[in-house]
């Protein structure tokens, strides 16, 4: 025993007793109920200002498009209109702070319309109960599905969530869609009875062909104001969504409908949403207790339906809107976390409902058109409630005034949205299989029931698959249209030259740095003539220079960096605006190019340079302060239209003129599928290989190699600089159409993205000679064939 005991501690330290180690289990409880986790990782010192206020944008975009949705939702449900604005403000709130993913918009969704109106219709009035007793029966199942969801996040079930199959997604969706287009069709025909609250007299649950019935024998009552009002809401809200998700196309729909039903269709019999509700009060939150009716045999068979509904459609869509936002934003930190995933959609479940709510779950477009705008942090979903919140607050009595009509509206915007041709594609490309099973539910779900329709399908897939589950056999890459080639877009001159350049000068120890960049450009045979320009913008009293000086120090800092140069021409302006001054002058003498210093000491040139790629109709070639690199690295970023070959010839034209035997053209696109099979990566890639290959068709390449780059990101100009850092690059040659300040406002501009937080050289390649109203910018970009956005 001695011996032992002197073995076992020769030549070491007394050690402290050994802690426990904590279950896999308890180390869940504690991450699930870490508030301030890795979520808000982006939160810096150095940018917490400006993450905020990029928060707090992306909150009221999206609040100001989820109001109408969520009163569409609701009353499609059977519910009142404020308990969709309560739910998605709730929702947003508990899922943002227990969720498990940075970026999620937590409210109401289309999927949970069959499950929540079936049990409205069944428990309501419409089956001889009433509206607060099925909401109460609604608290209930919800409370039991947020329990079995948070276990199933303590016992590690989340990714699990993807065993469902995609075809069974893709066509549990459709089917949905087809039912929610169809069952507020009365609502548009303005056939709704004043007595019967909207959806309760829809047995949602199995009633398709009975709404049909319904429609059709109403057929004598349309009243064709409100059709014009729902499918108006329809068309705009459409419109304004390709347009731009700046926009709160919704909101703007219903509230033009609004105005008109209030005035010139005052008399016309169009059905308002006080007809049905009366008016929304504006104390939103009712404690709701659970109710459990009577136990029979019946009620404990819809215990279990509706519960597994809800657990179904909030675990696959939650774990599918994360796992799309964090493709989406380009999430380079802490990925979403599942589990927490569901023990946040637990608590959503079981309190949400409780104050007057109902189930939400991750809304994939409300969650899209976050990270668009700018979303960085959960704080965009506390922020979204609070505006919702508060703009709800003070416009409920004109949300009575509403059409329902225009609710009719959109939800039909809704349920077109739901249907994806793209994701419809993927499963029938699949194999077979799939495609047969997506067929079978999108049919079952709207004819049946949600149970039926789900359930069914899943049985099939799990004893069918291991005979008829085919692996992916390939399929052959996209090939390029030869009917229709790119037309060649003027430009001010040709590749790899520039004719007549203005070089602005400030007289002072920052011209050095340009002036040798200039001399480079010059000295490789790419510039002819060089303006060199000083404009004196100080009051009277106050010159830095006098007219004689300024000219003799524009030649001394020219010949200190040039040498002799002949082919030049000064010039020393006094005016008010710098920025009139040389669109001014590039108008009357022809300019080819500005070529533009900008310091690291304050943004003027920075934006300056901007200003002059909207308002010149020449390039603008932009170099930061200190600069002195030789050209040896391009990144070209294209986006395979008529003016990005032309800048790609003239990346390839400088490329040349600097030795440069080969650059990078990046072509970033955003791909928002969500569902994605693992040969989804491989196709899309050879639609891009497609396209490049027909752009490369009208590309002069002046014997350059030309190295594609393909990214997926909806972050356009932050992938490019990224990418040129990774390249270590020293130029970067894009093309700029000359939006407006309007247009690059609504629309964005990426070259004005790129150009403002550049540390390299960027050339913006100038074409159509003008920049280009909001109007003409929205006729080039085509809204009319530019993809929505998944809607739930």
């Amino acid at each position: 025993m001695t011996t032992l005991t002197h073995l076992d501690s020769f030549g070491t330290e007394p050690r402290e007793p050994r802690q426990p180690e904590r279950s896999p289990i308890w180390q869940r409880l504690i991450l699930f109920n870490t508030l301030i986790d890795s979520r808000f990782e982006d939160i810096k010192k150095e940018s917490w200002i400006k993450t905020t206020y990029r928060d707090m944008s992306a909150g009221l975009i999206v609040a100001l498009t989820a109001i109408p949705m969520a009163m569409g939702f609701s009353m499609a449900m059977g519910l009142r209109p404020e308990q969709g604005i309560i739910a998605g403000a709730l929702g947003c709130i508990i899922g943002r702070t227990w969720g498990g993913s940075k970026y999620q918009v937590y409210g109401p969704t289309a999927a949970f319309i069959p499950i929540i109106g079936g049990l409205i219709a069944k428990y309501g009035e419409a089956g001889g109960g009433s509206l607060a007793e099925a909401h109460g029966f609604l608290v209930f199942v919800s409370i039991i599905a947020g329990i079995i969801l948070m276990l199933m996040g303590v016992f590690g079930l989340g990714k699990h969530a993807k065993a469902v199959p995609n075809s069974i997604i893709v066509g549990f969706t459709v089917g949905i869609a087809v039912a929610i287009a169809l069952s507020n069709f009365e609502s548009i025909l303005g056939i709704e009875s004043y007595q019967d609250l909207l959806g309760e007299d829809e047995d949602i649950k199995g009633g398709l062909l009975h709404n049909l019935a319904l429609a059709y024998g109403n057929i004598d009552k349309i009243n064709l104001w409100s059709v014009a009002l729902g499918l108006g809401t329809f068309f705009i809200t459409k419109l304004l969504l390709r347009i731009s998700i700046f926009i709160p196309a919704p909101l703007l729909a219903i509230a033009t409908s609004t105005l008109l039903a209030a005035t010139l269709l005052a008399d016309k019999g169009v059905i308002l949403v006080r007809d049905i509700y009366g008016s929304i009060p504006n104390n939103f939150f009712v404690f709701t207790p659970p109710v459990l009716p009577a136990m029979t045999s019946g009620v404990a068979f819809d215990i279990a339906y509706f519960v597994f509904g809800i657990v179904f459609v909030s675990a696959v869509e939650s774990v599918l809107c994360s796992s799309m936002a964090d493709r989406m934003a380009n999430n380079r930190g802490t990925p979403f976390n599942p589990d927490k995933e569901f023990w946040g959609q637990g608590l959503v479940q079981v309190f949400t409902p409780m104050l007057n709510g109902f189930p939400c779950t991750g809304a994939l477009a409300r969650t899209a058109t976050s990270i668009k705008a700018g979303a960085v942090t959960p704080l965009a979903g506390y922020f979204k409630a609070i505006f919702k919140l508060s703009l709800a607050y003070y416009i409920a009595a004109y949300l009575e005034m509403v059409p329902m009509a225009c609710i009719g509206g959109i939800l039909l915007w809704v349920a077109s949205n739901m249907i994806k041709v793209s994701e419809i594609k993927e499963v029938l490309n699949h194999n077979r299989f799939h495609a047969l099973l997506m067929t079978f539910t999108a049919i079952m779900v709207p004819l049946t029931d949600f149970l039926t329709g789900v359930l069914s399908a899943l049985v099939i897939f799990f004893v069918a698959r291991r005979f008829l589950d085919k692996p992916f056999a390939g399929h052959r890459p996209a090939k390029a249209s030869s009917g229709k080639t790119f037309a060649a877009a003027a430009i001010a001159s040709k590749p790899g030259y520039f004719n007549r350049v203005i070089i602005p000068l400030a007289l002072n120890e920052h011209d050095g740095y340009l002036l040798s960049y200039a001399a480079q450009l010059v000295n490789s045979g790419m510039v002819g003539h060089a303006h060199f320009i000083f404009i004196e913008t100080a009051p009277a009293g106050n010159r830095a220079h006098g007219g004689r000086d300024a000219d003799k120090l524009m030649k001394q800092a020219v010949e200190q960096a040039f040498g002799t140069l002949e082919a030049a021409t000064y010039q020393h302006l006094k005016a008010q605006s710098r920025l009139d001054t040389l669109v001014d002058y590039v108008l009357k003498n022809s300019i080819d190019l500005v070529l533009l210093g900008h310091g690291d000491h304050g943004n003027a040139h920075h934006s300056l340079a901007q200003r002059l790629a909207m308002l010149c109709g020449c390039s603008v070639w932009m170099v930061p302060e200190n600069f002195a690199n030789r050209i040896q690295r391009i990144i070209a970023p294209i986006d395979f239209s008529p003016v990005s070959a032309d800048s790609l010839t003239q990346a390839c034209a400088i490329a040349a003129k600097q030795a440069v035997p080969e650059i990078v053209a990046i072509h970033v696109y955003a791909d928002e599928s969500v569902i994605r099979y693992d040969e989804h990566a491989l196709i899309k890639r050879g639609e891009e290989e497609a396209r490049f290959a027909k752009l490369m068709a009208s590309v002069d390449t002046h014997g350059v190699l030309i190295k594609p780059l393909f990214l997926e990101s909806i972050k356009t100009a932050d992938e490019i600089l990224r990418e040129a850092a990774s390249h270590q690059a020293d130029l970067i040659v894009i093309s700029t159409r000359g939006h407006s300040k309007a247009a690059s406002i609504l629309l964005g501009s990426v070259t004005s993205s790129v150009m403002s937080a550049a540390q390299i050289p960027v050339l913006a390649v100038k074409h159509y000679g003008a920049h280009l109203s909001l109007w003409q910018t929205l006729l080039a970009n085509h809204p009319l064939s530019r993809p929505e956005a998944k809607t739930n």
